[in-house]
């Protein structure tokens, strides 16, 4: 029972009006009991000019006076009372009571300004289809359209929600509804706008138990329009009106994208276009998880083809608001689309299948867009390293060596770059002349902002320094590095030489090398043995002043997993960091990684497919001029936060001082400990952002750093050395987490030899 309008009402669930024809005596008494018991109903009587308009309508070609209507208006009603004329029509659900033409006139007078956009002859064959419309937020629009056009005999409307005061920003209706069923609000807005029309109500929404009656029971649909949010119900929907020949018509509200699939003149089209034939979508009504139905999302809306701000929108969901917004202006425009074409469908106008965009932007926008200012990047040069500079550079350079033949030479650099180096990008050229060789820096693989004073390409050359050592001593070699020997020429960044050695090698190391690879996956948490700790401290040079400090408690291991998350999140949000990773890092096809040869296999960083889904949704410029604006992009952080998490440990190199010398030295430290590390069994995984970003800010003075990027990494630093009070002391140089954990997705590629090995 619902107090309204301080009177009680009944039947808080109508739906259906009560019709008076009080010409009839029991009609007219049945109205008049109802008077005497509800004594309080508003009544409304316009009878008068709705016969003013009938009259009007057939005399298009006069404009008769009010004295001719009235007279007219007496020729036509007869022997009946103006009272007695028509129908009464009861609402229970608002008590009132409005005095109606009866539906022949009604009809007519209601659709008369519709001629002739719509002839009457096509009014009549519109009143007799039956349409079915699933979901009533876009649902709604559509169907108070269509009801307006008078388009449908007979509406289905299924939908199991109730209203909720955040349904209002696109649901045209009153707060005074809130908590009602959807299907209800409605059933009785149609009725409100014409009682003679036939509403069918799933309180239930559409259920796999009443699909078949839905589109069925008193006869077939003509159409059904699917605004559900289900997608288990949405292909099930199109699985039961393909057979039966029902055409099917979606609006999603962004960008006025509409869906038509034409089963009735193509009985063999796939559906939903054959956008999800790739995925198995008879296990859809199985999957719970959101990371189980993102596939499927994503191939059933076109990530690709979505709204900038729709898509920035997707990524803050769960982070900053709760699910997908959707504007009354585009739930409106999808209700003219889908009431549009449904009418046109059913008056054989229209004949085809398809997605379309109806645009506003587009349609309506600056002819000269304004200079974008939220998103300057840019590349930054390289030049060629050209075969002359290898020669100039390398000419007088005095080294010592057993000159190798071509051939050994091939088996150590093939061996040497395997070496890791940062987004696999490979920045070295090895150059031999006269059977000596030579490692360059080859800039035009690793030149960008994040490689800030080519601090992750030094990393990278004593890594493969490194590796060549271990190589060259599996063959009875002795290998000892000149770094960087022209003064005048900083990309000749080591000269070599060679000696026989009698020295016993290590072969598990040489092993280790074509084993070690990046692992991203989250581990267990199991802890690391005391003994394997030792053995990978053990592993340093003894010439090299490094320290290595590996820490396990777990509380500091999520302190290091919130400072990782939130360089990355900056790392993200900065427009030339998000540019460098999507130009120049990720690898998002088999076909990619097989081109470039380099670069990051998105499968190597081991995310879900939500996850995923954010990257590709993030690619945009303009995702990330929004974030930036709204104050989001937390869900960067969650990228590589669990995983870190999840370590058994967490390790740190560090250097005395601040030099390109020390980042060499050290990324040979952090081959040995990784190839170690993968021996005994740990997966290995750099998150070195942080150090990198924080020498951006300790040794370029901020350069290329916002404000607020300079005061959040100087805080994140200042937290990093509360773990790690070396770095008080001591240069960071390497940072990497250690579990127990699956085997990797993929191993990432590598060049040709090739290209990087050059004889003179």
């Amino acid at each position: 029972m619902l107090l309204l309008e301080n009177h009680l009402v009944e039947d808080t669930m109508a739906t259906e009006p009560l019709f008076f024809r009080i010409y009839l005596k029991d009609d007219k008494n049945k109205l008049e009991e109802l008077l005497k018991n509800k004594p309080y109903i508003s009544i409304h009587d316009q009878i008068d000019t709705q016969l003013d308009d009938l009259i009007k309508s057939t005399l298009p070609k006069k404009k008769p006076s009010q004295e001719e209507l009235e007279q007219l208006k007496k020729i036509h009603i007869g022997n009946l009372s103006m009272q007695e004329y028509g129908v009464w029509v009861f609402y229970p659900w608002s008590n009132r009571l409005v005095h109606l033409l009866d539906e022949e006139e009604f009809i007519e007078v209601r659709t008369n300004r519709n001629i002739y956009k719509i002839t009457r002859e096509e009014r009549d064959i519109l009143g007799k289809q039956k349409i079915g419309v699933v979901g009533l937020s876009v649902g709604q629009s559509i169907s108070i359209t269509m009801a307006m056009e008078r388009s449908f005999g007979e509406i289905r409307l299924a939908d199991f929600d109730v209203l909720e005061l955040t349904n209002i920003n696109r649901i045209r209706t009153g707060v005074h509804n809130l908590g009602l069923p959807k299907v209800a609000i409605v059933a009785r807005e149609i009725k409100e706008i014409d009682p003679y029309l036939k509403v069918t109500c799933f309180y239930d929404g559409l259920t796999e138990e009443n699909m078949e009656r839905y589109f069925t029971e008193g006869g077939n649909l003509d159409i059904v329009v699917d605004e559900c949010d289900s997608l288990d119900i949405k292909i099930q929907l199109r699985n039961v009106a393909k057979p039966l020949g029902i055409p099917v018509v979606m609006d999603t509200s962004d960008r006025g994208t509409l869906d038509v699939e034409r089963f009735d003149l193509e009985p063999d089209r796939p559906i939903l276009h054959g956008l999800i034939d790739h995925l198995d979508y008879s296990q859809v009504k199985y999957l719970k998880t959101n990371e189980e139905k993102v596939p499927f999302l994503l191939a059933m809306i076109g990530i690709e083809t979505v709204s900038t701000r729709l898509k920035a929108s997707m990524i803050e969901v769960g982070q900053t608001i709760t699910t997908w917004p959707q504007l009354a202006s585009a739930v409106t425009l999808g209700g003219a689309l889908g009431a549009d074409v449904c009418r046109r469908i059913i008056l054989d106008q229209y004949h085809e299948s398809g997605r379309y965009w109806v645009d506003m932007s587009d349609l309506i926008g600056d002819k000269q867009p304004r200079p974008d200012q939220d998103y300057n990047v840019k590349e930054y040069p390289a030049e060629d390293l050209s075969l002359d500079e290898m020669e100039k550079a390398t000419e007088h350079i005095d080294i010592n060596t057993v000159i190798l033949n071509d051939e050994r030479i091939k088996e150590l650099v093939s061996t040497a770059t395997l070496a890791p180096s940062a987004g696999n990008n490979q920045p070295w050229k090895w150059f031999v002349s006269k059977g000596k060789l030579f490692l360059f820096h080859d800039e035009k693989h690793s030149v960008s902002w994040g490689d800030f004073d080519n601090i992750t390409s030094n990393i990278a050359f004593g890594a493969t320094i490194e590796t060549l050592k271990i190589a060259a001593g599996n063959s009875g070699l002795l290998v000892e590095p000149k770094y960087f020997p022209n003064s005048s020429n900083k990309r000749l960044v080591a000269a070599f030489a060679f000696q026989e050695s009698s020295q016993q090698h290590d072969s598990e190391m040489f092993r280790a090398i074509g084993l070690r690879m990046t692992n991203r996956k989250s581990g267990t948490g199991q802890k690391i043995d005391d003994q394997v700790i030792s053995n990978l401290k053990n592993v340093k040079h003894s010439d090299i002043d490094v320290t290595l400090d590996i820490l396990e408690d777990k509380e500091q291991i999520k302190t290091i997993a919130d400072i990782v998350s939130k360089v990355e999140r900056v790392r993200f949000l900065y427009p030339q960091g998000h540019y460098d990773f999507y130009n120049k890092e990720i690898r998002w096809t088999d076909e990619d990684v097989n081109k470039t040869k380099d670069g990051l296999d998105i499968r190597s960083l081991e995310l879900s497919e939500s996850d995923k889904t954010g990257l590709i949704v993030a690619s945009e410029p303009g995702v990330i001029k929004l974030l930036n604006h709204w104050g989001g992009g937390a869900a960067f952080e969650k990228l590589s936060k669990n995983a870190i998490v999840s370590s058994s440990g967490i390790g740190l190199i560090t250097m005395p001082d601040y030099s390109a010398k020390s980042f060499v030295q050290a990324g040979e430290i952090v081959q040995r400990v990784w190839l170690k590390a993968n021996l005994e069994g740990l997966a290995f995984h750099p998150i070195s952002a942080p150090l990198f970003l924080f020498a951006r800010l300790n040794h370029g003075n901020g350069k290329e750093l916002t404000d607020k990027m300079a005061k959040d990494l100087s805080d994140l630093q200042s937290a990093l050395k509360e773990i790690f009070p070396i770095l008080e002391k001591k240069q960071g140089v390497f940072m990497f987490r250690l579990s127990y954990a699956d085997e990797a997705s993929v191993k990432s590629v590598r060049r040709l030899l090739k290209d990087t090995l050059i004889f003179n």
